[in-house]
Formats: structure tokens, C-alpha cells, sequence
């Protein structure tokens, strides 16, 4: 069996409501994609350790994906399409979604999380 290299993706994601969203709603949303990455993470071995920290007063979700991969353009390709996934799984809408190449040094935005 041959070791492939592993490569931490980082995503900021500054998330956007209809309506004002407490802490604890805002923290639980939070859980609910780390919970949808979790189940990515059982259907792809390729993809791992995925952690997902919330600071609500800033609306802001920060995503760690970890992707089993040398190459940096195919794990920021996968870590994208892997969260876009997670996103609509827990309900987010992901408008005007950053390509690969339009990803790097620049944070995502999320349309209302309640709209699903």
C-alpha cells in the first residue's frame, strides 16, 4: 500500500440570516454541517479530520478539511466541492460559490441557513 500526502484546506465562511439568530441557534447550525461533513467523511477515505469552529458574534464559520493528496489544486478542488456538499446538506444556500481558482486568499458567503 502506497502513503499519499495529506493537505489541510481552511475555508472562512461569513454567514448571512433573514431573521436574527441567537448564539445557541447560530452555534447549532454550526454542528449541523459538522455532522454533514462527518457523513462525507464515511463515504470518501480521501477526505478526513474535517472540524468546524463558529463565532457567532461575527457570524463566522471556519472549516478545516483535511484531503489525502500531494497536489495543492486538487485538494482545494475537493475541500471546495466536499463543503459546498456539507452546506446544502444542512439546509445553506451557496450563491456565487468561489471556483478553485478564485478560492485563494478570499472568504465565502452563505445565503440564509434557514431558507431550507
Amino acid at each position: 500500500m502506497t502513503s499519499r500526502l495529506a493537505m489541510m484546506v481552511g475555508t472562512d465562511l461569513h454567514v448571512s440570516f433573514s431573521h436574527p439568530v441567537g448564539q445557541d441557534e447560530f452555534h447549532d447550525y454550526a454542528a449541523r454541517l459538522l455532522d454533514e461533513l462527518m457523513t462525507l467523511e464515511e463515504c470518501d477515505s480521501t477526505i478526513t479530520d474535517s472540524t468546524v469552529s463558529s463565532d457567532a458574534d461575527r457570524l463566522l464559520f471556519t472549516v478545516e478539511i483535511i484531503v489525502r493528496t500531494d497536489d495543492p489544486v486538487e485538494a482545494s478542488a475537493k475541500a471546495s466541492a466536499v463543503l459546498r456538499t456539507a452546506l446544502h446538506a444542512a439546509g445553506a444556500g451557496t450563491p456565487r460559490w468561489p471556483t478553485v481558482d478564485r478560492m485563494e486568499g478570499q472568504t465565502g458567503s452563505l445565503s440564509d441557513l434557514t431558507s431550507a
